[in-house]
């Protein structure tokens, strides 16, 4: 709802459009969310290769869309809400959210591909080359692009099995166990377009729409020698995410789970003063009423 609503807020011109399977369709039809999107689309994935694709690549639906779409289009998080005007990112050829350090993501040679799966040594010095760059909000604009990243990501994810293969006993303390998903949707965009600069020549604009870098537990500025609580004003002027709730959404003992709770009960403010507040008391009255 807070996403659905901010959006709407931030911007207004631009339709919002919920893509999604009809079970994801009937539980959000439950909660009166579908009422929030301009309009509904369920049949982008019904040719999707399931059966093909590992768990460990839990994203492979929303690249799946991209492929579908033609370009420009802007795809972000149901858990995200983003608090600038998308407006302010159409002039580039990519838009994400934000960097990240590259140390909790697995080496590429530790992540077992597809059979025969053998990658080229020059985009191997790219991702040597890259910060991650985190996709809960992407925007493509050059359909070139598109097109080279999202055919390279389902030739690598399509019948592999996402395991890590450590280099040692220890190696799972740096890199969780189903870390393969950030490596190919995250680590390897950021290495396409050092690919496309570095070897290609191809002139390719990107953007971050909050200019902080994320590290395996706290934000950080984009200059190493300030101190992290220099991005709190970024942070709070740009997005809210709440990445990673389901480790944690019933654990009321949980920090993470305190913490959130009490951001979301302080936002109520977004539903409350939007237009859609009489649609929405019910249902959102059960579900603040939960987290009490």
């Amino acid at each position: 709802m807070y996403s659905c609503l901010t959006h709407k807020e931030f911007n207004p011109d631009i339709p919002l459009v919920l893509i999604a399977d009809d079970r994801t369709v009937d539980y959000f039809d439950h909660w009166n969310i579908t009422s929030l999107y301009d309009e509904i689309v369920t049949d982008i994935l019904d040719d999707y290769p399931r059966h093909r694709v590992s768990r460990r690549f839990w994203a492979s639906p929303k690249i799946w869309a991209m492929s579908k779409l033609l370009t420009p289009f802007v795809i972000f998080d149901t858990d995200l809400v983003l608090q600038k005007p998308l407006v302010d990112f159409f002039d580039c050829d990519l838009l994400y959210l934000h960097r990240e350090l590259s140390g909790p993501y697995p080496n590429i040679f530790d992540v077992e591909g597809p059979p025969s799966f053998v990658w080229d040594e020059e985009i191997r010095k790219s991702f040597s080359n890259c910060l991650p760059m985190n996709c809960a909000l992407i925007g493509m604009f050059n359909e070139a692009f598109k097109s080279d990243y999202v055919t390279a990501y389902f030739n690598y994810v399509l019948d592999s099995t996402g395991e890590l293969q450590y280099a040692n006993r220890n190696s799972q303390r740096m890199t969780p166990e189903n870390s393969a998903q950030i490596m190919i949707e995250q680590w390897f965009i950021a290495a396409l377009v050092e690919y496309w600069r570095r070897i290609g020549g191809r002139e390719i604009t990107t953007k971050s729409y909050s200019r902080v870098i994320s590290c395996d537990d706290y934000f950080m500025p984009y200059d190493p020698d300030l101190p992290a609580s220099s991005v709190d004003a970024e942070l709070d002027y740009t997005f809210y995410h709440l990445w990673g709730a389901k480790k944690y959404q019933n654990d009321r003992s949980n920090p993470f789970f305190q913490k959130a709770r009490s951001t979301l009960i302080g936002a109520t403010r977004i539903v409350e003063n939007s237009p859609y507040r009489d649609v929405l008391r019910e249902p959102f009255g059960a579900l603040i009423a939960a987290l009490h």
